[in-house]
C-alpha cells in the first residue's frame, strides 16, 4: 500500500530534485514510475491531478486505454 502511494505521489511530482536529496535510488525509482505514467495520467486523468488517489484510481479504469509501461507498473504494485 506505501509503494502504491509512492507511485501515485511520483505522478503528482514529476521533478526528482526533492527526492535525490533524500534517497538517490529512491528518486531513481519514483522518476522510472513518473516516466511511465505521466503522459497517461495528463491524458486521462488531468481533472485528478493534485490528488494522488485520484489520478491511481483513475488510472486503473482507464487501464485498457493507458499505455503498456503504464499498465506494467501498475500491475508491478498490484494494481
Amino acid at each position: 500500500m506505501i509503494r502504491s502511494l509512492c507511485i501515485a505521489s511520483a505522478l503528482l511530482f514529476l521533478s526528482t530534485a526533492g527526492w535525490a536529496d533524500n534517497n538517490q535510488s529512491s528518486a531513481n525509482d519514483n522518476s522510472a514510475e513518473a516516466r511511465a505514467c505521466h503522459g497517461d495520467a495528463r491524458r486521462y486523468c488531468r481533472e485528478a491531478i493534485g490528488d494522488e488517489f485520484r489520478v491511481a484510481s483513475c488510472l486503473i479504469e482507464h487501464r485498457e486505454k493507458i499505455s503498456r509501461a503504464c499498465r506494467a507498473m501498475l500491475e508491478s504494485h498490484g494494481m
